[in-house]
């Protein structure tokens, strides 16, 4: 008992100081997983064993993932597309609203939401500066966009690729049972935005004077904002060849990982030169703080106490899979809200694979509850996903601030529409 207690105090404690924002959150999990190891909860062996606490799968994959796409936005891949999305919008409002979230959304189910919002919402601010309307829509419609596009892949979301990798689901699995929830959501959202904000967007006109200023702003042509037009090619293949193998990675007996790295390995030659500046300025932050997430979860893990939470919810739902699903839906929403996703993402492994195994549900519809609730759920507040901070940031330095209130009241409503959404669809696919 003394064990579990200790292992839930300092989850607790990482958790609150990555809350805090008074230390960053890789050193936050660094410090969670120094005080498992001195508190005996693992050994290194524990570490080593590759079904240890360290879910190696996701590792090597965000890795290749974090290579290949900083290459891209190295090379000015993102702005290119955002550039062409706004000309084929031909600069009218509601176009834009419609045009950016989309490719928002499409964007992050196959790349970081991360690198997706930074580029989107740099561009939407210029725009917006230029045309004298305000951005708040654009860039809240956006953010909780990319959150849902990211739940329709493996790769879209890093709960996706903890979930996926941890339990051996496959690319294809997360399309086949997320993919259409996924469209039906990113709709509902969308109209719920557009519903709220129509009379902000419909007060919106741009005059001649306007017209000019935003032909100019795309002059040169878009094209132009391809730096190295060679290599963004050469690394597009790369990266269309790994989700090629993503999908295929069953068939073809391969891990996730080794398409990561396969990934990685073949960016690192086609960048040739620009190798160790693109080593330099990949995000290790993020990297080890998955890693000590990870050890910290493993000591909930060795204790028991993921299996007693597995146990809880068998008992609360009765062997029920809707009471299940509805369950572990809204709860994973609950707490994304208040906290970045990846934490309860890595948490929720171990209770899934239990609960599956002491109650006979299916392992995979729990997993897809869980994803939803994650996802979806980490749009209702400024900090609930990582794609959320990076957008807010944007806007806050570009002269606009979104306070906590004026954030939640568009997206918790937003959120709830959308969850009790896919608790609906979730349900009636799995849970009669």
């Amino acid at each position: 008992m003394y064990d579990k207690l200790l292992a839930l105090g300092i989850l607790v404690l990482t958790l609150a100081l990555v809350m805090s924002e008074k230390v960053h959150r890789t050193l936050a999990a660094m410090i969670g997983a120094l005080l498992v190891f001195g508190a005996g909860l693992l050994t290194t062996e524990d570490i080593l064993d590759i079904a240890g606490p360290i879910h190696w799968e996701a590792l090597g994959l965000i890795f290749g993932m974090f290579v290949m796409i900083h290459i891209l936005q190295e090379v000015g891949f993102f702005r290119w597309v955002g550039l062409k999305v706004l000309m084929s919008a031909r600069f009218r409002v509601l176009r834009i609203f419609v045009l950016f979230s989309t490719t928002s959304a499409f964007l992050s189910a196959f790349m970081d939401s991360i690198t997706v919002l930074l580029f989107m919402a740099t561009l939407t601010v210029e725009i917006t500066k230029i045309l004298r309307v305000s951005p708040v829509p654009f860039i809240l419609a956006e953010i909780t966009s990319a959150n849902i596009g990211g739940m329709a892949t493996m790769v879209g979301d890093p709960p996706n690729i903890i979930i996926g990798t941890a339990l051996g689901y496959s690319f294809t699995d997360f399309v086949v049972n997320l993919g259409p929830i996924a469209v039906a959501a990113f709709v509902a959202n969308l109209l719920f935005f557009y519903l709220y904000y129509r009379k902000d967007l419909r007060a919106m006109r741009i005059d001649s004077a306007e017209m000019v200023k935003v032909h100019k702003y795309l002059r040169p042509p878009a094209e132009r904002a391809i730096t190295d037009r060679r290599l963004m090619v050469r690394t597009l293949v790369v990266f269309v060849a790994c989700i090629c193998l993503l999908v295929a990675h069953s068939a073809l007996h391969i891990s996730v990982a080794l398409v990561g790295i396969l990934g990685a390995v073949g960016t690192m030659l086609v960048a040739g030169g620009r190798f160790p500046d693109m080593v330099e300025r990949i995000d290790w932050k993020t990297i080890l703080f998955f890693v000590g997430l990870f050890i910290v979860v493993g000591g909930l893990e060795s204790t028991g106490v993921t299996a007693d939470i597995a146990g809880g919810v068998a008992a609360v739902s009765g062997g029920n899979i809707t009471i299940a699903i509805t369950m572990i839906i809204w709860f994973s929403m609950l707490f994304s809200a208040m906290i970045d996703n990846v934490p309860l993402a890595a948490t929720m492994v171990p209770v899934i694979r239990d609960l599956s195994a002491s109650t006979g549900m299916d392992q995979g519809t729990l997993a897809w509850a869980t994803c939803v609730g994650c996802d979806v759920g980490g749009n209702a507040s400024p900090i609930g996903a990582s794609a959320n901070v990076v957008g807010l940031s944007v806007l806050e330095k570009f002269g606009t601030r979104i306070s906590w209130r004026q954030y939640c009241r568009a997206a918790i409503p937003a959120t709830l529409v959308v969850v009790g959404l896919c608790t609906v669809l979730m349900v009636l696919r799995y849970g009669l």
